[in-house]
Order: C-alpha cells, then sequence, then structure tokens
C-alpha cells in the first residue's frame, strides 16, 4: 500500500475527514487522532473539525449514546466496559455519563441472566462459576449483579 503524502491544504483534511466520516461515525478526538496522523496541521484540523461540527458530521453526544447503545445490544457489555469504551473514543466524562443515563440498564440486567444461563448451560462446578464469573467482569458486569445472576440461574436448574 503507498504511504500517503501528508495532508498540508485545508481542503486536503477536510477530504480525507469526509472520507474517514463516510464509513463510519467517528468522535471528535478520533477524527483529530486520525487526521493527525495524517500529518495535518493542528490549523486545519480545528478549522476541519469545526465545519463538520457546524454541519452535523460530528456530534459526540450523539455518537457517544449510539456507541453504548451498540455495546450493549451487539456485543453485551456491562456498564463498566461501555464507559471504558467511551473513554477511549475520547468521549467526555460528561457525555459518558449523559450516554449511560439513556441505557436501559434493566434490560441489561435481564440480558446478563440470560447469557448467565448459557454461558453456564447446566455446568455448576466451582471451575466453571469461577470461568463464568471472570467472562463476566472482562465484559464490564458488576460482581454483585453477576453472582446474583448465577444464583437465580442455580436455584432455577436445581428446582427443575
Amino acid at each position: 500500500m503507498k504511504k500517503q503524502p501528508p495532508l498540508t491544504t485545508y481542503d486536503a483534511v477536510k477530504e480525507k475527514a469526509l472520507r474517514l466520516l463516510e464509513f463510519r461515525s467517528h468522535s471528535e478526538e478520533e477524527l483529530r487522532q486520525k487526521l493527525r496522523r495524517q500529518g495535518a496541521s493542528e490549523e486545519h484540523i480545528e478549522e476541519t473539525l469545526e465545519f463538520c461540527r457546524k454541519y452535523g458530521f460530528v456530534n459526540d453526544e450523539q455518537y457517544a449514546l449510539a456507541k453504548a447503545k451498540d455495546l450493549m445490544n451487539l456485543k453485551k457489555f456491562g456498564p463498566r466496559r461501555i464507559r471504558s469504551e467511551l473513554k477511549a473514543k475520547g468521549i467526555s466524562p460528561e457525555l459518558i455519563e449523559i450516554a449511560m443515563e439513556e441505557l436501559d440498564t434493566d434490560a441489561g440486567t435481564s440480558e446478563l441472566k440470560r447469557l448467565v444461563s448459557r454461558k453456564l448451560s447446566g455446568d455448576f462446578s466451582p471451575k466453571s462459576l469461577n470461568r463464568c464469573i471472570r467472562y463476566f467482569l472482562y465484559r464490564g458486569y458488576e460482581l454483585r449483579d453477576i453472582r446474583s445472576c448465577i444464583e437465580e440461574t442455580v436455584a432455577m436448574e436445581l428446582s427443575d
């Protein structure tokens, strides 16, 4: 693959930003970093981001909410992991909290119950239970929620 020449003009920076946004949405910080790596000047990057904000191509609040919903619904991540992923994308703590308030955490808890039941699939050995706990901790769920779901799953399985 040919190495791209550095972006030296405002038009080149704007064109690159629009090409990047054509494929998927980006946070302002993500876009800033990608343009910086291409050799764009800070002045051109700021002008380009202002243009993108003005026309609604970049909106961190909408991006944070959409990303949080995707992470919860598609990747089945818990609240801690969602916060971490949004922070890594350069979203401000205030916007992360706004996005987290919009999420349906009750649906996340019922989904966790279903996932725990499926993950254990009737194997309640200590090794399997510990593996399940580690798995869901990594995915961003709280330990108390995981244990509660495991207890409910075990109780349901043993009562059947």
